[in-house]
């Protein structure tokens, strides 16, 4: 008898840990980083960004897009930075199917010029998508045009 309310001691005592282990691991679901984005345009020169920041608003990154060349550097490109270590990547899309990628560089490197000649005055869209341990975020657009 007394071995019969050890096992039972023992299989409540599993149960409870396993429980107790389902509660505590579903609470870092709710911990998980999240981000939004703030859509800016500069008129000098003229730039749309798509600016990413995590649920700290921390700057994280952009997608840059550059409509005009200037100061040597071309038009119709675009620009992917990461700007926080934080272990996600940043990769920046235009709606033609255009990327630039920090992926696999540390936090301060802005990848890009990514080139090639656009129609002026076509609207397009771009937004950032984080990347981290292959986990793969992809945020609101913003707009843009050429």
């Amino acid at each position: 008898m007394a071995r019969k309310r050890r096992i039972a001691a023992t299989l409540a005592a599993a149960s409870l840990l396993a429980t107790a282990a389902t509660i505590l691991g579903s609470g870092t679901a709710s911990a998980a980083t999240s981000f939004h984005t703030v859509c800016r345009h500069l008129t000098s020169p003229s730039e749309w960004e798509a600016i990413a920041y995590d649920q700290d608003n921390h700057y994280v990154g952009l997608a840059l897009f550059d409509q005009d060349p200037y100061g040597g550097n071309p038009g119709d490109a675009l620009y992917a930075t990461d700007s926080y270590a934080d272990g996600w990547g940043v990769v920046a899309h235009l709606s033609t199917g255009r990327t630039a990628s920090t992926l696999g560089h540390s936090a301060g490197y802005t990848a890009g010029p990514v080139t090639g000649d656009l129609p002026e005055g076509n609207h397009y869209t771009i937004w950032v998508e984080m990347e981290k341990d292959g986990i793969w975020i992809s945020l609101p657009s913003c707009d843009a045009y050429s």
